[in-house]
């Protein structure tokens, strides 16, 4: 089983996937082992930022481009 990480802007709070990822809302995979180091990681990349419309224009389009259809890269 490998649990990945990652923050949904549109719930604002950490998803943890076991397997496959279940949210089909705005997330984004966050780098590390335990919660505490996504959590770092998303310290790093997305600040404070809580939510979808926290974010700079650039990085919610970016967000969005990503997770349309499902997919995460």
């Amino acid at each position: 089983m490998t649990i990945q990480y990652a923050w949904c802007f549109s719930h604002g709070r950490l998803h943890r996937f076991d397997d496959e990822p279940w949210c089909t809302a705005s997330w984004a995979r966050l780098d590390g082992a335990t919660e505490g180091d996504a959590l770092t990681d998303k310290a790093a990349r997305y600040g404070d930022a809580q939510f979808l419309d926290q974010l700079p224009g650039e990085q919610q389009f970016d967000l969005i481009h990503r997770t349309a259809g499902g997919r995460q890269s």
